[in-house]
This record gives C-alpha cells, structure tokens and sequence, in this order.
C-alpha cells in the first residue's frame, strides 16, 4: 500500500511539472502560454499588467468584477505558463509580467 501511495506521489509531480514552465523547454512552454493566452481575461490580465506594471490580484482583476478565488486561478494559469511571476508581500500577493516568456514565444512561432 505504501508503494502505490509514493508511485501515486510520484506520478501527480511528474503531472504537475508537464504543466509548468521550464527553462529552455521551448515546445512545452509556448504550448502553455497558448493554452493560457486561450481566455479573453487571461488576455486582458496579462495586457493590463503590461500597461501598468506590477500589481496586487485585487487591483489586477478589480475591473473585470470577479471573485478573489477566481481570480487566483487565473493567474495561477499564467504563472504556471511563465507569463507572469508573483510574490507575497506580507498578506498581498503582486503580480509582475514577464517579457521575456513572450520573446520565448515568438521565437518558436518563427522557427
């Protein structure tokens, strides 16, 4: 039993890291940022974080008027896609953009 709970273990992280940005894996992390670039609001987000720079989720998502919990998932998504980083600072977390995800980006979709 106690080896199926770790193989169990074992499979969920080898899950979780197909989901999330890796340096230098070009292919998966522009499939990732497509997927994340897939939502209008994850659009507006990214583009609004671009505009005015760093921000906490509260005032990132104050004008599209959805729920904190919502929200978080959102840029979980983005986060996990290399799009944007975050951080807490004390109970508020901030939300930064990432340039450089977006040159990674563009350069696989020339290649």
């Amino acid at each position: 039993m106690r080896r199926e709970a770790e193989a169990s273990d074992q499979a969920a992280k080898f899950a979780e890291r197909e989901r999330t940005y890796t340096s230098g894996n070009v292919s998966k992390n522009a499939a990732l940022m497509l997927d994340a670039l897939g939502s209008p609001l994850r659009r507006k987000m990214v583009a609004r974080l671009k505009k005015e720079g760093a921000v906490s989720v509260s005032k990132l998502v104050q004008p599209f008027r959805i729920k904190l919990p919502l929200a978080m998932m959102h840029v979980q998504i983005l986060e996990k896609s290399g799009i944007i980083s975050t951080h807490k600072r004390g109970r508020v977390r901030i939300c930064v953009y990432n340039p450089m995800a977006f040159r990674e980006l563009s350069s696989w979709l020339i290649s």
